[in-house]
């Protein structure tokens, strides 16, 4: 399959470059390379190119600094991040600057034709819109191509998705025999060592979780079970228990001791709820306050998480909702989330039947309320001890 495209390659590292510039010219395209991100926008202002294969790491402009300044030049230009399993958080946040493909070390020859098949077909729309020409392409052919690139983008992050699980497996069998003590006591600096591996273990396999079930889209399957709400508040408050007291927030909550049913994916529902918390505790004030409510309404539980962070701008309440969006406040600690929290707790509600709606002020806070729906028919829940939270 031959290709006719206009490549920049960008990589400090020679070797690499080399290597990606024989695969790439030996499949029919045109291959310039560049050592940084600077002598890579040079590059592009001389000439463009169809397509910027890039690495992240860079001396004086890196691969995410590169593709905000390519993108604002051009923001159709499709942009091919150069990584590796381990730095799959260092790709979520590419693909929020505007990347659309990865091509992952060790490099295989038929992985980057079908990536660059992939960006041709961009390309040939590209083209087009830019020349608007309208009645060359027909809505429904751009509405196909546009669906058949998602569901590509799709497989490969499967993919990805599925090399990362299998040394994650591993990873956590070695961290847990070293914690337990099965393979000798360990110092105190030690222990501290294992413990910080503990947590970037967690929030690793918690991205993946969460890039699956964004994959998946409305064809994620819900084991459904009629369970308390009180429960699933309390699980998902003792997952944020720790965080929140880092930073003397404890937050109030408020139910009915009587058992409130809901009828819901249990770990998709206390998912939900730990992303709010999340999020409030994350976009709150030292020492703020979070208050959290859930009150029967007809065929509904209507649960509120308030808090009294900084609040979000009108003109982003739309934006937080959507894919790797995170709001810049000048927050602490933004790189422990990938911005997926509110958009997976937003899809995960409304597959259930219910909604999520967002209401807030800045310097004042967020109000986030959940309508999640009650058994159809008439379940006697668990007896459970009337919250004591």
């Amino acid at each position: 399959m031959a290709l006719s495209l206009n490549v920049l390659i960008v990589d400090d590292e020679p070797k690499i470059c080399r290597l990606l510039e024989q695969i790439i010219a030996q499949l029919g395209c045109t291959v310039r390379t560049a050592a940084d991100g600077l002598e890579a926008l040079e590059a592009f202002d001389r000439e463009r190119a169809d397509v910027v294969v890039t690495d992240l790491k860079m001396p004086r402009l890196d691969g995410l600094g590169l593709i905000r300044e390519l993108k604002q030049r051009d923001p159709v230009l499709s942009i091919v991040v150069i990584t590796a399993y381990p730095s799959i958080e260092g790709a979520v946040e590419a693909m929020r600057c505007g990347a659309c493909e990865f091509i992952t070390k060790p490099f295989e020859l038929a992985q980057i034709q079908a990536v660059l098949y992939r960006c041709q077909q961009r390309v040939s729309v590209g083209r087009q819109v830019r020349q608007g020409d309208e009645g060359a392409v027909k809505l429904d052919e751009l509405n196909r191509r546009l669906a058949d690139l998602n569901d590509l983008k799709s497989q490969f992050l499967a993919q990805l998705s599925h090399g990362v699980n299998t040394p994650l497996c591993l990873m956590s069998e070695w961290i847990c025999l070293l914690s337990d003590g099965s393979l000798g006591k360990l110092a105190p600096d030690q222990q501290d060592a294992v413990d910080a591996l503990i947590g970037a273990y967690g929030r690793l396999q918690r991205l993946l979780r969460q890039l699956v079930d964004l994959m998946q889209g409305p064809q994620l399957l819900l084991h459904r079970q009629v369970v308390p709400i009180q429960e699933l508040v309390q699980e998902a408050l003792e997952a944020v228990a720790a965080k929140a007291g880092a930073r003397g927030i404890t937050p109030a909550v408020q139910m009915p001791t009587e058992p409130l049913p809901v009828d819901v994916d249990r770990v998709r529902l206390v998912a939900a709820l730990q992303y709010l918390l999340d999020n409030a505790v994350q976009y709150n004030r030292d020492g703020g306050q979070i208050e959290m409510t859930a009150e029967p309404g007809g065929a509904f539980v209507i649960v509120r998480v308030r808090d009294t962070g900084v609040g979000i701008p009108p003109e982003e309440l739309e934006k937080v909702l959507t894919p790797f969006y995170q709001l810049d406040r000048g927050m602490k600690d933004m790189s422990a989330s990938a911005g997926l929290g509110l958009t997976l707790a937003q899809r995960y509600v409304e597959l259930h039947g219910g909604s999520l709606q967002l209401a807030s002020e800045v310097d004042q806070g967020t109000t986030v309320t959940l309508t999640i729906p009650r058994p159809a028919l008439s379940v006697t829940p668990p007896a459970v001890k009337p919250s004591a939270l």
